[in-house]
């Protein structure tokens, strides 16, 4: 009777350790790092759209035109690597639709920088933007639904550790949207939506550090991460009618893109490491 006490014990627990990591997986990723993956998309249509802006005044800048390449060529490869993991058909819909999406975006970044190709990018960046996102919303529902078999309180915190990597990752984009748009208002492109839209991207950027400074999966390491972004941050604000008066000179607001997005990226990598037992 003992052992078969101890038998049936021994199996439950290996059925929970199994279920357990099956609910931290997305194929061969975890869940955690697919969030982070799938963010990083967003951040990349934003980053190629900016190079291309860019390059109208600077066509001959070599470390842009490979910036170039190297985002496109993730780019493609980070969009199969989230279909070949997903067993979802809705993730597989979305990610569907980036592809779709990407190939025209993909046609204009590819042109010699132009401004009517330049005038297409700031008019369909958002789109391509927003199906990426649905991606991201997508792989985190899908964590929710493996996480049915959990307690609802580790159910509950582990939801809003996987928004917390959303939202500090979606803080990368917004470091090269709000360039993209700082350059949208020059090169004779400048709009009034263009001009709301580098203060509306401006003003989330500042809120949302705001809410992750506050977090409660903040340890050691984060809160210093947060605070080497908070430096390069107050820098932006201490000058920021520089960016709303053109201002800067376009290699430095470029460069400034990427040490921002740098700084974000090493928080978002710092809360993918985070696990809720």
């Amino acid at each position: 009777m003992k052992i078969s006490i101890k038998v049936t014990y021994t199996f439950v627990l290996l059925f929970a350790i199994q279920l357990s990591i099956a609910q931290t997986e997305y194929g061969t990723l975890s869940f955690n790092k697919a969030v982070n993956i799938s963010g990083k998309q967003r951040m990349l249509t934003q980053r190629m759209g900016k190079i291309y802006l860019y390059l109208l005044n600077n066509p001959t800048d070599y470390m842009a035109k490979r910036d170039m390449k190297i985002a496109q060529i993730i780019f493609e490869k980070q969009n199969n690597i989230l279909e070949e993991n997903t067993s979802s058909n809705v993730t597989k819909n979305n990610i569907k639709e980036v592809k779709n999406t990407w190939v025209k975006y993909d046609k204009f970044l590819k042109s010699y920088p132009n401004k009517g190709d330049a005038l297409k990018i700031i008019n369909t960046n958002s789109t391509i933007l927003s199906f990426t996102n649905n991606v991201v919303n997508a792989i985190i529902l899908e964590a929710n639904i493996k996480n049915n078999n959990v307690g609802i309180d580790i159910a509950n915190e582990d939801n809003e550790l996987k928004q917390i990597i959303n939202k500090s990752g979606r803080q990368r984009m917004l470091s090269q949207r709000l360039v993209l748009y700082y350059f949208a208002n020059g090169n004779g492109l400048k709009s009034l939506k263009s001009q709301n839209m580098l203060r509306d991207v401006y003003e989330e950027l500042d809120s949302t550090l705001s809410d992750l400074l506050i977090s409660s999966f903040n340890n050691d390491r984060i809160d210093n991460a947060l605070g080497d972004v908070m430096a390069k941050w107050e820098g932006i604000q201490k000058s920021n009618e520089r960016l709303f008066k053109q201002g800067y000179e376009d290699k430095e607001i470029y460069d400034l893109s990427n040490d921002l997005t740098k700084l974000f990226n090493r928080v978002t990598n710092l809360y993918e490491k985070l696990k809720v037992e």
